[in-house]
């Protein structure tokens, strides 16, 4: 006999997947950020979708203000990433989603994973804004040689 609780296991939700965008998944964000199953998964689409929407707005918004260095080409205003890019895109969207996210978990003290505090939710941040620089071809520090 068990007095353990055991959440009912909920179906994935795709984000994206008819746009043209790389598709993520709940069950992986949930995955890499070590969510625990009480949490509802339309909550971490939510998020999720939250957090693609200001991503691709960033990459939208540089790419189309002329600047061509960009490491990516546009098709149908949707950017053609490599593997590689599409993993840093995720990585920009999932901690960007987990820094926003993170107030709502409630987790045991054990965790390492929690972002309960204000440091690790800028870290996140800070993370994900990194990846999208990355994706954009900028540097780190933002100051372009003159």
């Amino acid at each position: 006999m068990t007095f353990g609780f055991e959440a009912e296991k909920q179906a994935n939700i795709t984000i994206d997947k008819d746009s043209g965008w790389p598709v993520l998944a709940t069950a992986q964000f949930r995955q890499h950020n070590r969510i625990p199953e009480v949490y509802e998964e339309k909550a971490l689409a939510d998020s999720l979708n939250y957090s693609v929407a200001e991503i691709q707005q960033q990459i939208l918004k540089f790419s189309m203000k002329g600047y061509t260095e960009v490491p990516f080409t546009l098709l149908n205003g949707v950017p053609k990433f490599s593997e590689a890019q599409i993993s840093v895109y995720r990585g920009a969207v999932y901690a960007r989603s987990h820094a926003g996210f993170s107030k709502a978990i409630d987790q045991k003290e054990a965790g390492n994973d929690k972002a309960q505090d204000e440091d690790q939710k800028n870290v996140l941040l800070a993370q994900s804004n990194r990846a999208v620089r990355l994706l954009l071809g900028l540097g780190r520090a933002g100051v372009h040689a003159l």
